[in-house]
């Protein structure tokens, strides 16, 4: 599988995701230090903001943080299994129809894991679990 791409580029690919995901995690703990720091300073605070305003703001701050998290944490295990398909021949090869993923595409994405086609039925696919 693996045999049709170059093993220098293979190589600068694993570098890119190895580079990514070192990034990531670091942010990661910048938010979960955040986020600790925020609980801390709310439980000394107490949980009664005074006023309205502040009350949503902390709420909001607290979602965009939790968001932000989760995405962190999505693109961290994306990475890692396009590293597991690096070590098993497989990566570059669309894991729905088994062709093989565009280069340009995974130049943008490193971690694609689908061909254009295939990502875009599978978005249309979630976004149609998603409303109904």
């Amino acid at each position: 599988m693996n045999q049709t791409l170059d093993p220098a580029w293979l190589e600068t690919m694993r570098q890119r995701l190895v580079s990514r995901r070192e990034e990531l995690e670091r942010h990661r703990e910048d938010l979960l230090r955040a986020l600790a720091a925020e609980g801390r300073s709310l439980a000394e605070e107490g949980t009664v903001a005074t006023h309205p305003a502040d009350a949503a703001s902390d709420v909001t701050m607290a979602e965009y943080d939790q968001t932000t998290l989760r995405i962190l944490e999505e693109e961290l295990h994306e990475i890692a299994l396009a590293l597991q398909r690096i070590e098993h021949g497989t990566y570059g090869v669309c894991i729905d129809c088994g062709r093989p993923i565009e280069r340009e595409r995974l130049e943008a994405v490193p971690w694609a894991a689908r061909c254009v086609a295939d990502q875009e039925r599978f978005e249309r696919e979630l976004e149609r679990q998603r409303s109904g």
